[in-house]
Parts: structure tokens; C-alpha cells; sequence
């Protein structure tokens, strides 16, 4: 693992205090890489929702999810979370319907306006039903809007939720699937926010090399990582592990993840490293354990645990500052639903963020 790379960063969140000729150095508040800290809890236990990073706001989106494990227990306003006043608040704007649960997304640029973006979903109780609705939301305007021209082509059965997602390239990539009740997907495919309506999605010509989903994704670089995810009819986590390159159209092999692991999000540190956030349904999962890839020395490391050990819990990074935010999810029995919300805090001194230089 590359050891203490800095990064320099103009937004920090913890200070070293100037001091003149002579003074006596201010010790360092915060140890590298930082720490997970808990922050105001969302009125309601979550799961299922998709947790997306605005930039131009600065909050975190909780994209629907729901509340409890009954039908009728889904949001279908966005819950938001402010770091800045540590309080949440509710979207006056809503989904179009309650299947949004377990759904993928990602942020991008419409013809200069950000969105985010989710694709597909469940209610939940469904059996045997989800989404094939593409969703826009204006956190600025809080609007939301269905993209009626685009559906994603990978439910073609009317029961198939989408697996995994990570954007590059202001495109968002989604990866395999989980037919309900019948078993995992491994296409692969492209939507473009700056094709004409109606021609944004594209189906890859690479597939999975095995029908995998609830795949922990992110883009590095110019390659986008998945690792680990679900196999299955009955959702078994897997230490599956690769690259993709969108411009090849290729699937390569990785470094396998050093546990197994499913049903959670990889996010992408301020200095390239990915970073899988516990999750995982087969004991001993759920987990608490981050584990770290470098893909650049194609080597994994542990990162700092956070407190709770869950899955199924909506989750993004700040790509600037490397904060990140934990919010949910189904507690170690799979069965209670959490309220917690942790916050990842980088380690920032002199205005530098400390981000790697530590190997578990």
C-alpha cells in the first residue's frame, strides 16, 4: 500500500493552527487516516436506499429505501442529511410510485444541470415485481422527474433489480442484476445523459464473468472496480473481484477482495483508493471491516471499522474532502432495521489530507 501520499485540499475539516517564529506547534488533532464519527441520527431506521453525495450542496441524499420490512414502509420523498447543520430534512418531491427500494444511481450532468440519478427499484413486500423507471432529481429545483424515454433494458421481466453502478466519464454504468426469486444477471450497461431521448442506454457487449449482483462498485482512474457481490437465489455474498474498461468494453481479473461481501457500497477516496464498507449477509457478516484497494499497486489493506456492523445501508464519499457518510441498514440479526448514521472524517493537517499511509 503507497504510505502517507498528501493531497492537497482547499475544503478541511480539521486545522493546524498557524503559529509564529518561536510558538510551541500545536499538536495534530486527528490521527491517518481519521475516523468514524456518529453524527444526528434520520428520524426513521432505513434501509434499501441509494445514498448519493451532491456536490453542489454539499449534502447526502437518501434516495428511497424504506422504513420497515411491511408493505407500505417505503420513502417516496428523499431524506436529506446537511453535514453542516448535523439535521435532516424531507423532499417535498416524490417518486413516481413505492419500488423504490434497492435501486442504483449515480450523479450527472444534463446539459449543465447535475442530477442524481436512480434506476429501478422494489416496494416492500414485492415478490416477484420492480421498476424499470429511470429517475432524475433536481435537489436545487427538488423536483423529480421520470425519464419515460429511457427505461433501463435490464428488467425484462418485470422482476429484475439492477446490481451494481458506478459513473465515469459522466456516464453511469450498471452492472448484472438480481432476478427475484430466479437468480443473478451479468449484463452490462451504459446510460448517457447527453444522447438523445429515447437512445440513452446501450447494452455492453461484455458481460460478468459470472451472473453476480448487490455489487460493490466504483470507478478509479479510467476503470471501474466491482468488488465482491451477491450470488445466487438466496443472495450469497462472494469475494468475486474485477476491473472493467469501459473504452475496451473488457472485464479483467483483480486482486480478489480479502473476505466475502455483498449488499453494500465501495466508495472512491480522494486519492484513488476504493474503499468497501463492511455489508454482507452470511455470517460472520454482516461486517464492520473496510477494506481498502489500491489499484494502482493492485494490493488491498484494512481501513478504519466503523461501529456498527450492518448491510443494505445507503452510503456516498465526498471525492474532495473524503468524508463519508454511513446512514441505516440491517443490524448483525437481519432483521432490525437501524437508525445509526456515522461519519467518516479525514484526517486534515496543514491543510493536507492524510488519507492512506496505514496498513490495517
Amino acid at each position: 500500500m503507497r504510505k502517507s501520499r498528501l493531497l492537497t485540499l482547499v475544503f478541511a475539516f480539521t486545522l493546524v493552527a498557524a503559529f509564529p517564529a518561536g510558538a510551541t506547534p500545536i499538536a495534530p488533532t486527528c490521527s491517518p487516516p481519521g475516523t468514524w464519527a456518529t453524527r444526528t441520527s434520520p428520524p426513521t431506521p432505513i434501509v434499501r436506499a441509494w445514498g448519493a453525495f451532491f456536490p453542489s450542496d454539499g449534502k447526502f441524499y437518501l434516495m428511497g429505501g424504506r422504513s420497515a420490512d411491511l408493505i407500505g414502509s417505503d420513502f417516496t420523498n428523499v431524506n436529506i442529511y446537511d453535514p453542516l447543520l448535523d439535521s435532516w430534512s424531507t423532499s417535498t418531491a416524490t417518486f413516481s410510485d413505492a419500488q423504490v427500494n434497492n435501486m442504483v444511481g449515480g450523479v450527472l450532468n444534463f446539459g449543465g444541470t447535475p442530477y442524481i440519478i436512480t434506476v429501478g427499484g422494489s416496494a416492500a413486500g414485492a415478490t416477484n415485481a420492480s421498476s424499470s423507471e429511470v429517475r432524475q432529481y433536481d435537489p436545487v429545483a427538488d423536483v423529480m422527474t421520470t425519464l419515460t424515454t429511457d427505461p433501463w433494458p435490464g428488467n425484462t421481466d418485470g422482476a429484475t433489480l439492477p446490481g451494481g453502478a458506478a459513473v465515469l466519464g459522466n456516464k453511469l454504468y450498471v452492472f448484472g442484476g438480481f432476478d427475484i426469486g430466479i437468480g443473478m444477471t451479468s449484463a452490462i450497461y451504459r446510460f448517457d445523459p447527453a444522447a438523445a431521448a429515447g437512445s440513452r442506454w446501450t447494452t455492453m457487449t461484455a458481460t460478468l464473468p459470472n451472473p453476480i449482483g448487490y455489487i460493490p462498485t466504483a470507478a478509479s482512474g479510467s476503470l471501474i472496480y466491482l468488488l465482491g457481490g451477491s450470488s445466487g437465489t438466496t443472495v450469497t455474498d462472494t469475494t468475486e473481484s474485477s476491473s472493467y474498461d469501459p473504452v475496451a468494453d473488457v472485464i479483467a481479473p483483480i486482486a480478489t477482495i480479502p473476505r466475502a461481501t455483498g449488499e453494500t457500497r465501495a466508495v472512491t477516496a480522494p486519492d484513488g483508493s476504493i474503499w468497501v464498507l463492511g455489508g454482507g449477509r452470511v455470517a460472520p457478516n454482516p461486517s464492520n471491516e473496510v477494506d481498502v484497494y489500491d489499484p494502482v499497486g493492485n494490493a488491498w489493506s484494512l481501513g478504519p471499522a466503523f461501529s456498527t456492523a450492518r448491510r443494505n445501508f445507503p452510503a456516498d464519499i465526498d471525492p474532495v474532502a473524503g468524508t463519508i457518510w454511513a446512514t441505516g441498514g440491517y443490524d448483525t440479526s437481519g432483521t432490525t432495521l437501524l437508525d445509526i448514521n456515522e461519519q467518516f472524517n479525514a484526517c486534515i493537517i496543514d491543510d493536507r489530507i492524510f488519507f492512506d499511509g496505514f496498513d490495517g
